[in-house]
C-alpha cells in the first residue's frame, strides 16, 4: 500500500472546512484558516497535534474538545498514545474530523 503523507490526509479529512465553511488551506503550515481562526495539524515525534489559533490564544483540539464536553476528553482505548504509522494518522484525522463536523458549533465559538 502507498504511503500517505500528512498533507494528503489534512486534505481527504479536513477539505470539508473549504467546502462547507470557507475555510482556505495553507498548504506550507498544513492548516485551514479564516477570519481569525486557523485549524493547524503537525505530525513528529509520534505525536499528532491539531490545533486551533485565534488572535490570541492557541488552543490543542483535546482541551478545546474537553470545554465544549464539559469534561476531560480522552480519545478512545483502541487508538495508540502515539500516532506513528500514517494509518494512525489517517485513523485519528478521521476521528478529529468527525468530532469538528458533530460540534462544530461550539469548536468555531472559540
Amino acid at each position: 500500500m502507498e504511503a500517505r503523507s500528512l498533507e494528503s490526509l489534512v486534505l481527504k479529512h479536513f477539505d470539508f472546512l473549504s467546502q462547507d465553511y470557507g475555510f482556505e488551506y495553507d498548504k506550507s503550515l498544513n492548516c485551514y484558516f479564516k477570519d481569525r481562526l486557523k485549524i493547524e495539524v503537525q505530525h513528529e515525534n509520534g505525536e499528532l497535534n491539531l490545533t486551533f489559533l485565534t488572535n490570541d490564544k492557541s488552543i490543542k483540539f483535546t482541551d478545546l474538545m474537553s470545554q465544549v464536553l464539559q469534561k476531560k476528553f480522552t480519545y478512545p482505548e483502541y487508538f495508540s498514545s502515539w500516532v506513528l504509522s500514517m494509518g494512525d494518522v489517517d485513523s485519528r484525522l478521521a476521528y478529529d474530523a468527525k468530532l469538528i463536523k458533530e460540534h462544530t458549533q461550539e469548536l468555531f465559538a472559540i
